[in-house]
């Protein structure tokens, strides 16, 4: 069964379609005067999705009639490997559009995320930047070289993170759950944050959020089967990771 077309022209591609990702340079004129041509010519049910990674919904398309069948559809490179996509609605954007959206996207076996405020960025590329912010303070003050920055986070912070993420990892690591693990290790954490202990979330209402949320998603009873679980998936992770690249430290890619 033939799955790609070419065509010619912006109306032949848009013929019958159900829905349109848009993967234009990042360019809002450009974006914005896609996003207006994609609205004439495709049908009156089509949703239009973009790829942006830094440009808010509203300016990309929030002046449209058609505003409220637009939404950012955020993928990761590389996009056919890394299963992760954020949908960021505008203000004018239907839930329903959303729900499609999100459907659609899990049909074809990707992890959505639905970001419920616009910010820059979105959820994954703030991430990001606030690691790498502090991985280049490391650098720059002299704490570690670039390259063992990058041992810590590939054999210690992205090799525990890739079954569990941050909360439930720390969810995890007590007895208590997050709750015992924010009163014993936040004051800390909050100590070693890049604006010190003063503009840490650790002492704002963030961590009783995180609690509520992990409780709702595991029972307390529950974290020491979900530990032996998780134990089991990081030591097959770590062997495939040994088979495929050698011995650690000495990788040949």
């Amino acid at each position: 069964m033939r799955l790609i077309s070419v065509v010619s022209s912006l109306e032949e591609a848009l013929e019958g379609a159900d829905y349109v990702q848009e993967s234009a340079s990042e360019q809002l004129p450009l974006k914005r005067d896609l996003f207006v041509r994609l609205a004439e010519a495709a049908p009156a049910y089509c949703l239009f999705a973009s790829s942006t990674s830094a440009l808010l919904p509203d300016a990309i398309f929030g002046a449209l009639p058609a505003a409220n069948r637009c939404l950012i559809a955020h993928p990761a490179n590389p996009p056919h490997v890394l299963p992760i996509v954020e949908l960021v609605g505008g203000s004018a954007t239907s839930q329903t559009t959303l729900d499609r959206a999100a459907d659609l996207m899990a049909s074809l076996g990707q992890d959505v995320v639905r970001v419920k405020r616009a910010a820059p960025g979105f959820v994954l590329n703030r991430l990001q930047a606030a690691l790498v912010e502090e991985a280049l303070a490391l650098v720059a003050s002299g704490i570690a070289d670039p390259d063992d920055v990058d041992r810590t986070v590939r054999s210690g912070l992205g090799l525990r993170w890739a079954f569990a993420g941050p909360f439930e990892t720390m969810d995890l690591n007590a007895s208590g759950g997050f709750a015992a693990y924010a009163k014993t290790l936040g004051p800390a954490l909050a100590a070693s944050a890049p604006g010190g202990p003063e503009s840490s979330n650790w002492n704002g209402e963030a961590p009783s959020m995180v609690v509520n949320h992990r409780r709702k998603l595991l029972d307390i009873n529950e974290i020491p089967t979900r530990q032996q679980w998780l134990v089991g998936r990081l030591r097959a992770l770590r062997a495939l990771k040994e088979e495929k690249n050698g011995i650690p430290g000495q990788e040949t890619s």
